[in-house]
């Protein structure tokens, strides 16, 4: 498959992370009064689908050209690289949002707070405990996402092999692995608990998959998905026949379909449900054919949610950090609707500080590698961006 790499970064790709990013920091802080206001209470899929569907958009873009033109081991040590920097970036987390929760258990007197986010496990079996972390084989809730982008990374050379023969055959197997997913119950084992993984990355690689595919093309200079005005208005029928679903809490309501696996009919997160992965599909169908796909273009690129979005892991891991915070606030201190308001505001201003700052930085060294002053961030729009944006 002849690729090549774009000779700009669509920074539209970046806006629609950092939304998403924004979002699910709102929902790490249940019970908040903008928690209500996210896109998943008006739907059956949330950001979480969202983004990794634009993940696969991005992994195409950073690694397949090269891949593709025949440096096939730089571009799979690249991609080991990336998902050992997010393992540590994980356990990290991890020991940070512990030591949070533990904080507002021992110095707050909100012992409850162990109770939580599934903590007591480890307090129960201390070493068994240490071992799943290691293993990423136990996730404290809000910490279970970056395991499975750590699968999914791994998996992409597969993707990428697959792709550089066939791109359908690539797709192919993707569905094939989630029908298979979904009619045996695959998932990766807990340990020391029963169960699976929350983020169940042989049905979540659908998305990143797609997301792929659709980069994919962009790089082969084809149309990602082309427009048909009846599949546009079928996919905003659907987007708000599930709207009203969800608003009027209609589950259970539309028998199973004999034929059809139990676990693709459920709207349980970990499988990917075909109600979800239909949702974000139409989602981002009816959004990539809008004229706001064409206002984003205009949009600078220091747009904060845009610088979000190219600092993505960082920003995702100080954002789940304070997220933790907020629920210890929101635990101890019941704070009023304008308190909610300021907590969530202040959350969301720390982390488009440090994308900024993490943006100032990157111009500085370049500037200082070519003798020139560091440039102002204003005016961005012409300016021309690194394609190679990791997948988080």
């Amino acid at each position: 498959m002849a690729v090549k790499s774009l000779g700009a970064r669509d920074h539209r790709i970046d806006i629609l992370r950092g939304l998403a990013l924004i979002s699910i920091f709102i929902n790490h802080v249940p019970g908040n009064v903008l928690e209500p206001m996210t896109h998943k209470n008006f739907g059956l899929s949330d950001s979480a689908e969202t983004f990794v569907l634009l993940a696969g958009i991005a992994a195409a873009f950073a690694y397949f050209p090269r891949f593709a033109q025949g440096a096939r081991l730089l571009s799979m040590a690249k991609v080991v690289k990336r998902a050992g920097t997010l393992y540590v970036a994980h356990l990290a987390s991890i020991v940070v949002g512990l030591g949070i929760m533990s904080f507002g258990a021992v110095r707050l007197g909100a012992p409850d707070l162990l109770e939580t986010i599934n903590i007591a496990p480890l307090l129960a079996e201390p070493a068994k405990g240490l071992i799943g972390l290691a293993t990423m084989t136990h996730q404290i809730g809000y910490h279970n996402i970056l395991p499975m982008y750590v699968c999914l990374l791994l998996f992409l050379p597969v993707l990428m092999w697959l792709a550089s023969r066939s791109l359908g055959l690539m797709l192919a197997t993707s569905v094939v692995i989630y029908f298979a997913t979904n009619v045996y119950g695959w998932n990766v084992p807990n340990y020391p608990t029963e169960g699976g993984w929350f983020f169940n990355p042989f049905a979540w690689q659908i998305l990143f998959a797609i997301g792929f595919f659709v980069g994919a093309r962009v790089l082969a200079g084809q149309t990602p998905v082309p427009y048909s005005r009846p599949l546009f208005w079928v996919a905003v029928a659907y987007l708000i026949g599930a709207g009203l679903y969800h608003r009027y809490n209609l589950y259970g309501l539309i028998p199973e379909v004999p034929l059809l696996p139990h676990n693709i009919q459920i709207n349980e997160k970990p499988w990917v449900a075909l109600g979800r992965l239909t949702h974000v599909l139409s989602l981002a169908y009816v959004v990539g054919h809008s004229p706001l796909m064409g206002w984003l273009r205009s949009v600078s690129t220091a747009n904060p949610l845009a610088l979000i979005g190219r600092h993505a892991l960082v920003v995702f891991w100080v954002g789940t950090a304070l997220s933790m915070t907020g629920q210890v606030v929101m635990r101890v201190f019941a704070p009023s609707v304008t308190a909610q308001v300021g907590l969530l505001a202040a959350g969301i201003l720390i982390q488009v500080a440090i994308a900024w700052g993490l943006d100032w930085a990157v111009r500085a060294e370049k500037s200082h590698r070519t003798g020139m002053a560091a440039p102002a961030p204003a005016d961005p729009v012409r300016e021309v961006a690194p394609t190679t944006a990791p997948a988080l």
